[in-house]
């Protein structure tokens, strides 16, 4: 395959990388073109095929995708491993599956006496709710052990307590920013309304 048919992903956003992939396909007028990327544009690069396929190329499909790792020099001389991926879209792919799909299976008619109603169970009479489960300051997302300790010393002893909470006060008494202080009470609120 022709260096032109492979698109090359880096940091840039996906969507320059998704015109580039549309036009390997219209230039060349290839019927497949490889996506590549390594290290932490690996997932840059699945969605730049999702995208592709999902809103602009219908019809592609993933062919073959191929995992690896190179060896890459580092500052001090060594090498380090980074993963690597390529993937193999082809043109043409959606048909080719809808064609191979197994036919819908054929529902025989049914007898006088299957179509008869069957008697309704009867509805349940109580319904018991769920046991709540005791959630800690721990649970809260992105909180560590040291914010629990921090918010601890505070008094503050529950997310509920937390939620309450204003973030200038909560700020104020634990020494966290009040961005932080922000976050760990939309995360508190987030956690019980879960």
């Amino acid at each position: 395959m022709k260096d032109e048919n492979t698109v090359y992903i880096g940091s840039k956003p996906p969507m320059a990388y998704v015109m580039a992939l549309i036009t390997a396909f219209n230039r060349s007028g290839a019927d497949s073109v490889v996506l590549k990327a390594r290290g932490r544009a690996i997932s840059r690069a699945v969605d730049v095929a999702e995208i592709a396929r999902g809103r602009y190329l219908n019809d592609l499909k993933a062919e073959k995708i191929e995992i690896g790792s190179e060896q890459m020099p580092t500052e001090d001389g060594r090498t380090r491993g980074v993963s690597t991926i390529a993937i193999t879209l082809r043109k043409g792919g959606e048909a080719a599956v809808k064609a191979e799909a197994p036919p819908e299976p054929v529902e025989e008619p049914k007898s006088v006496e299957e179509t008869k109603e069957e008697p309704k169970p009867e509805p349940p009479t109580e319904v018991k709710a769920a046991p709540k489960i005791d959630v800690g300051l721990s649970d809260i997302k992105g909180v560590g052990k040291t914010t629990v300790e921090k918010l601890t010393e505070a008094g503050y002893k529950s997310p509920k307590s937390i939620a309450r909470a204003k973030p200038s006060t909560l700020s104020g008494k634990t020494g966290l920013s009040e961005k932080v202080a922000t976050k760990i009470i939309d995360a508190a609120k987030e956690l019980l309304n879960s």
